[in-house]
């Protein structure tokens, strides 16, 4: 499995593609495993302004039984407030797709954040975990409670078990 030094990690936040609003998660690294986004803003958002999440894109996940996530951001300034960046991601398949576009309502399956504070500096990083694919395609929804932009980098790395 792929593990990325904090610096590494770092310098591909700062990297890669112009950000932007529904972003397909692409391939990285040559990999057909590693898909994930970089240089993406995402404004402070709260998890329950549902209708102003940031669409990341589609994972594709069908065929692979497990995924690994990691996320990395870089703060645009400092955090006024404890908070966390966080990535929700919902099965994008129907019922779970027409639930969330005409309801609004988010019937996440995973939610991976990385914690924020005042003094946490420009960079935080969370620990990369483990998830049980259990949808063949998954949307990624990113917010972020800390009260200041930031710049995120995601990243799934899914395997055959």
């Amino acid at each position: 499995m792929h593990r990325l030094p904090r610096l590494i990690l770092a310098g591909l936040i700062l990297s890669g593609a112009v950000a932007g609003a529904a972003q397909t998660l692409e391939k990285m690294e040559h990999s057909d495993a590693l898909v994930g986004l970089r240089n993406l803003t995402v404004p402070p958002i709260a998890r329950s302004e549902t209708t102003n999440l940031i669409d990341g894109g589609v994972i594709e996940t069908d065929g692979y039984s497990h995924m690994t996530l990691n996320l990395a951001a870089e703060l645009k300034g400092p955090a006024p407030q404890k908070g966390v960046i966080g990535v929700l991601l919902i099965p994008d398949v129907e019922p779970f797709r027409r639930v969330y576009r005409i309801l609004g309502l988010v019937p996440a399956t995973v939610d991976f954040t990385v914690a924020a504070a005042p003094s946490s500096g420009s960079y935080v990083m969370a620990g990369q975990q483990t998830f049980e694919v259990g949808f063949p395609r998954y949307r990624a929804l990113l917010y972020n409670s800390t009260g200041t932009s930031a710049t995120v980098a995601f990243f799934a790395y899914r395997t055959r078990r």
